[in-house]
């Protein structure tokens, strides 16, 4: 019978903030090379992303709508 793969949570995988280039602050997913469940930790970083970018996008959609036309 074939092992179960780890189940990495994107809660699991540590966070660091970094500045962008145009000054903003950045939160991002920091993956280890060396990790024996790479893979799993760097689907695990795509979807939290992609939730994060998401969410963002609605949120800004939402602002266009509730703000009056000119």
């Amino acid at each position: 019978m074939a092992s179960q793969p780890p189940r990495v949570r994107p809660s699991d995988l540590p966070t660091k903030t970094v500045t962008a280039p145009d000054g903003s602050k950045v939160r991002m997913k920091v993956v280890q090379a060396e990790s024996p469940s790479l893979p799993y930790d760097l689907l695990a970083a795509f979807r939290s992303n992609v939730r994060r970018i998401k969410a963002d996008q609605k949120a800004q959609a939402r602002a266009r709508e509730d703000t009056p036309e000119a």
